[in-house]
């Protein structure tokens, strides 16, 4: 159950207190009245037989004598006893409710505290169930926020994101900036939309780019009209799914923290400059070939995340026609190469490229495709320089 819902629940338990002592007063009145005029008693003795009547004391100074005394005695007992059992099962749920809230408040607390370089996960559908699993595999921290109570209730029963101290989901609107205040926008790696409405987007993008200016914002698109909107609205990158993908919405979101390095050589020293980047805990997500005259790489998909992937790939490229692929596209490409890298945070992806550097394993960080062209044509030309 999310804090809203428990919330609510509260505030109804509250109201049915009220109700069932407004209940109670009603009955007393009635027990008052019924024994004045059907027992003849005076107030004071009235009173006095209703409230034991009801609490169910009957001492047995005052006995109903006729049959029409007895069956308003009885209606009296039985009232009463139903609505005290109806206040003390509320009373005990309401106990119950806010024993659950501050449990539940105290976990969100502990966990907010701890957000710090995380991602902020607005709308949990088919797409950001795509970039949420992305996130996790990264062991990266995200806060997970939709309108839906069912759709945040049935995310929480699954073991990996319930048992995960990076993971917080929260039933809530996007577009509210009081709610979104309480996120640590400022002190995040970005937000990323993927509600299925383009105008829940577009208002999500409003309504942060008032609270952070500078918030790294990514923002999915159903509709390509609707592209320009939210770049205009203040979206810095805009994806399509249906032609991109939950994985592009990943990698634009995790642009501040993503970085090219590129080497002259991919063949020596392959393991080394891989396990720098994974000992860093950064995530290889691709290798790409520049080849000479064409500005646009060859990308090849990796996925580097452990030590494992490596070892999977080194055997993989002794073992099969892989090996012979990448020697002709590294002879095509003179050796220039890039990988693409991810990171947790900045600190990360500024140890890798500092141990490279110390290793002489890269040539360039964050080189453009003209910029690595003109590298290409450089070492094209330094080699028929030496055949002359």
């Amino acid at each position: 159950m999310s804090l809203k819902s428990d919330i609510i629940s509260k505030i109804k338990n509250d109201k049915f207190i009220i109700i069932g002592l407004l209940l109670i007063g009603v009955l007393i009145i009635y027990g008052v009245i019924g024994s004045i005029i059907l027992m003849k008693l005076n107030l004071v003795d009235a009173l006095y037989y209703t409230i034991i009547t009801i609490a169910t004391v009957g001492y047995g100074d005052i006995t109903p004598l006729t049959p029409l005394e007895k069956i308003f005695s009885i209606t009296l007992s039985l009232a009463g006893i139903g609505i005290i059992a109806y206040i003390f099962s509320t009373i005990f749920e309401n106990v119950s409710n806010n024993i659950k809230i501050r449990r539940r408040q105290m976990k969100m607390n502990k966990k907010m505290k701890n957000m710090t370089d995380h991602y902020i996960l607005c709308g949990y559908g088919r797409v950001g169930n795509v970039v949420l699993n992305e996130l996790i595999k990264r062991k990266q921290k995200v806060i997970v926020i939709d309108d839906n109570k069912e759709t945040i209730e049935k995310l929480n029963e699954e073991e990996n994101i319930s048992q995960n101290p990076d993971i917080l989901t929260i039933t809530g609107d996007a577009t509210s900036q009081k709610i979104m205040n309480k996120f640590k926008i400022d002190e995040s790696n970005g937000l990323i939309l993927t509600t299925g409405s383009d105008v829940t987007n577009l208002f999500i993008v409003l309504s942060i780019r008032d609270i952070s200016p500078n918030a790294w914002i990514v923002s999915r698109a159903s509709k390509e009209e609707n592209i320009k909107r939210l770049h205009d609205a203040g979206a810095n990158k805009v994806i399509s799914p249906e032609t991109s993908g939950g994985l592009d919405l990943f990698l634009s979101a995790v642009k501040p923290n993503l970085v090219r390095i590129t080497d002259i050589n991919i063949t020596e020293n392959l393991e080394e400059r891989i396990s720098i980047v994974l000992k860093h805990e950064c995530t290889i997500e691709s290798i790409e070939f520049h080849f000479p005259g064409i500005e646009k790489p060859f990308n090849i998909d990796v996925g580097f995340k452990k030590e494992k992937d490596l070892v999977k790939f080194l055997e993989t490229h002794e073992k099969s026609e892989i090996k012979h692929t990448l020697d002709s596209m590294t002879l095509l490409s003179q050796g220039i190469h890039s990988h693409l890298i991810s990171g947790p945070n900045s600190q990360a992806i500024d140890n890798v490229i500092k141990e490279l550097k110390a290793n002489n394993l890269v040539t360039g960080v964050d080189l453009t495709n003209k910029e690595i062209l003109n590298m290409n044509r450089q070492t094209m030309e330094k080699i028929l320089n030496e055949k002359d």
